[in-house]
């Protein structure tokens, strides 16, 4: 063997363990990256769920800015009291018109019949 085959043969044991070495970094890597781009891809799709859900309860709370408040509630309950008040105040008035009108029938009613006798 000569002096340059030594040092071709040096070169390629070289060159072979710089290969092995890269192939085995490869391995390595692509064991360690592999569950992470897995785990990107399902964080990338719960961050769009988490928007959706986001623009979705927004959408609720606009929705309930416009429903009625416990004190509006409260406003109509004591109207409607109010209301019912005045209805039986009517219904007494009322009661009272249909008292007057039947003696004023009973009444009209003798003036007719002395009126039809003469």
């Amino acid at each position: 063997m000569t002096p340059a085959d030594t040092s071709f043969q040096v070169i390629v044991l070289w060159v072979a363990a710089l290969g092995s070495l890269l192939s085995f970094g490869t391995a390595i890597w692509t064991v360690f990256s592999g569950p992470s781009r897995k785990n990107a891809a399902r964080l990338d799709a719960l961050g769009s769920k988490l928007d959706d859900l986001t623009l979705r309860v927004s959408r609720v709370e606009i929705a309930q800015t416009a429903l009625p408040t416990k004190g509006d509630m409260h406003e109509l309950e004591l109207a409607m009291e109010r209301l019912k008040g005045e209805m039986a105040t009517m219904s007494q008035a009322m009661n009272g018109h249909v008292q007057i009108l039947q003696r004023l029938e009973a009444i009209v009613g003798r003036h007719e019949d002395h009126l039809l006798r003469k």
